[in-house]
C-alpha cells in the first residue's frame, strides 16, 4: 500500500512540475513569454522582431523560468530543434529566475560568431543583467539587422550601446520558483502524511484481525 501511494505520488508531481524543456514556441510574434516578463511590453518586443524579420532573418524570443536543471545553451538547442527552426532563424532564450540566457544560431543564418559575441556582451547580456526582459529581445533585433547590414556591406562588427528599460522587479531572479515550488511541497507532505496514516492503519487492522 505504501509503495503505490508513494508512486502516485511521485507519478502526480511530475505532472504539476512546470515542463520547461523543451517547449512548444508561441506562433504569434515570434515571442512566447511562459513568466510575464514582458509585462506590457509585449508589442516594443514584436515591433522589433517584426523589423529585423525585414532585414531576412527570423528572430524568436522565449522567456521561461528556468532551464530545468541543463545549461542555458543546452536548452535553446533543444528547443530550437523541436520547434524545427528555419536555417535563416535565432531564437534568444532567457531564464528570468536564472538570470541567464543562450543564443540558438544556425551556421547559414547569415551572422557570424563575431557578432553574435558582441550581441550578447554589449546588448542582451547589461539588459538581462538589470532584469530589462524587454531590452534583452530589442538589443538583440537591433544587433542582429546590424549585423546582417554589416555582413552584407562587408563593413566590421558593429559595437552596440547597452539597450535600455525599466527593471522588471516581478520576474526578478530567485522571485519565479516559489509560486511554483511551494504549492507542490505542501501537496506533497500532505499526500506523504496520507500515505503513512493509510500505511499504519493497514498494519493495525491486520493485527487486528488475525487475533479473532
Amino acid at each position: 500500500m505504501l509503495l503505490r501511494c508513494l508512486t502516485a505520488l511521485a507519478g502526480v508531481t511530475a505532472l504539476l512540475l512546470p515542463a520547461e524543456y523543451p517547449i512548444e514556441l508561441d506562433g504569434a510574434g515570434g515571442v512566447t513569454d511562459r513568466v510575464r516578463a514582458l509585462d506590457g511590453r509585449e508589442e516594443e518586443v514584436r515591433s522589433a522582431v517584426a523589423d529585423v524579420a525585414g532585414e531576412g532573418l527570423r528572430l524568436y524570443v522565449a522567456y521561461v523560468r528556468d532551464f530545468a536543471g541543463l545549461t542555458a545553451q543546452t536548452w535553446t538547442d533543444a528547443t530550437a530543434e523541436r520547434n524545427q527552426l528555419p536555417a535563416e532563424a535565432v531564437l534568444l532564450a532567457v531564464g528570468t529566475a536564472e538570470g541567464a540566457f543562450a543564443f540558438s544560431v544556425d551556421a547559414s543564418s547569415g551572422l557570424i560568431p563575431e557578432q553574435i559575441d558582441e550581441i550578447r556582451r554589449t546588448a542582451v547580456g547589461p539588459a538581462v543583467e538589470r532584469h530589462d526582459w524587454a531590452g534583452a529581445a530589442i538589443g538583440a533585433a537591433i544587433g542582429a539587422a546590424r549585423g546582417l547590414a554589416a555582413v552584407r556591406e562587408g563593413a566590421p562588427v558593429p559595437s552596440l550601446a547597452p539597450s535600455t528599460g525599466p527593471a522588471n522587479p516581478g520576474a526578478a531572479p530567485g522571485s519565479g520558483g516559489i509560486p511554483v515550488v511551494l504549492p507542490i511541497a505542501v501537496f506533497a507532505a500532505g499526500v506523504l502524511v496520507l500515505c503513512y496514516l493509510v500505511a499504519r492503519g493497514a498494519r493495525g487492522g491486520g493485527r487486528g484481525r488475525r487475533r479473532k
